[in-house]
């Protein structure tokens, strides 16, 4: 901005008047600035308050975390105890088995029937062999899943009849093995 030259200096009504312009925009920016301050200073103290609220959960994560991996090795503890139990009982109905089987096969000569339950054993000595030649603690190696087996015999009962198959009536029978044996019509009686 050029002045007029008055009679002594510039005219002061035109400085006086650009001084006030200057103020102005010095003010206007001046008070752009400081709202900005106190914007950032607003964001900062949020952003501060969830870097404390992060921090507080990362040690409610861990703790989770920490549970669940506990929950997880005492669910597996569990399970494998329930497996070995299970295992256990299969075992004993496999003796009884075998024991009643041997009483038919001295009594009646081997038939087609008879051939087919023979079948039945040979898969349960098999599944009991690779039980036991799997290492208590890796039940979960390639070729061995015994819960796996147990889902997809169910699969296989459920889909040929209606009548829901209960595992644990089978493992514990009521009655005995000489009684189920000549229900199914393995065994007979002598007297007939």
């Amino acid at each position: 901005m050029k002045f007029r030259t008055v009679k002594n200096g510039y005219d002061p009504a035109e400085v006086d008047e650009y001084l006030k312009r200057i103020r102005e925009v010095y003010d206007e920016t001046l008070i752009a600035q400081r709202d900005r301050i106190f914007a950032l200073k607003d964001e900062l103290a949020k952003a501060e308050t969830s870097v404390r609220d992060y921090e507080s959960r990362k040690g409610q994560i861990s703790k989770a975390i920490e549970s669940a991996l506990a929950k997880a090795d005492e669910i597996d503890r569990l399970t494998r105890r329930k497996i070995a139990k299970e295992l256990s009982a299969l075992r004993k109905f496999h003796k009884q088995w075998v024991e009643h089987f041997a009483k038919i096969l001295r009594k009646y000569p081997l038939d087609d029937d008879l051939a087919r339950t023979d079948e039945v054993d040979k898969a349960i000595a098999g599944i009991l062999d690779e039980a036991d030649s799997t290492p208590a603690t890796d039940f979960k190696a390639p070729g061995f899943d015994p819960v796996g087996m147990l889902e997809d015999h169910l699969a296989a009962e459920t889909a040929e009849d209606d009548e829901p198959f209960d595992y644990d009536a089978a493992i514990h029978p009521d009655e005995n093995l000489e009684q189920i044996l000549k229900d199914l019509g393995v065994l007979f009686d002598d007297k007939k």
